[in-house]
């Protein structure tokens, strides 16, 4: 059996996620890395993705961040997100929403997002679509 860590996801307004993991996989600003009990200490910024853990029993869990830090210690992993939600509590249909919202703006039709803005909600609203659909 593989070794457990606790893995603690917080957000601006809230804790998102404290649990015991076995496992797991965060969208860091370089690629997504894997993480497992005894990794060596490491800091490293987030970008917006999908961050995926496996309990102790094997079941998967995804959780979206939309950029952050994660420091990782040989017994607990910390993700301090810019936002986070689990995966089971998005809207498809709200992120898609997002998500069209954004590619007006970078069209250049009539939106009130500035283009630097547009091109973050754009990377942000398809991780949350891709963490929506992957609850279902």
């Amino acid at each position: 059996m593989a070794r457990e860590f606790t893995l603690s996801v917080v957000a601006p307004d809230r804790e998102v996620v404290t649990a015991s993991a076995v496992s797991v996989v965060a969208p860091g600003v370089d690629g997504y890395f894997g993480v497992m009990a005894g990794h060596v200490p490491v800091v490293s910024a987030l970008k917006p993705g999908i961050l995926e853990y496996v309990d102790n029993s094997n079941g998967r869990h995804y959780v979206y961040v939309g950029g952050g830090f994660v420091q990782v210690g040989s017994d607990k992993v910390t993700v301090l997100a810019d936002e986070a939600r689990s995966a089971v509590d998005l809207d498809v249909s709200d992120a898609e929403r997002s998500l069209e919202e954004a590619r007006k703006a970078l069209r250049g039709e009539d939106s009130t997002m500035t283009q630097p803005e547009a091109m973050l909600e754009l990377d942000r609203a398809t991780a949350r679509l891709k963490a929506a659909r992957s609850a279902k």
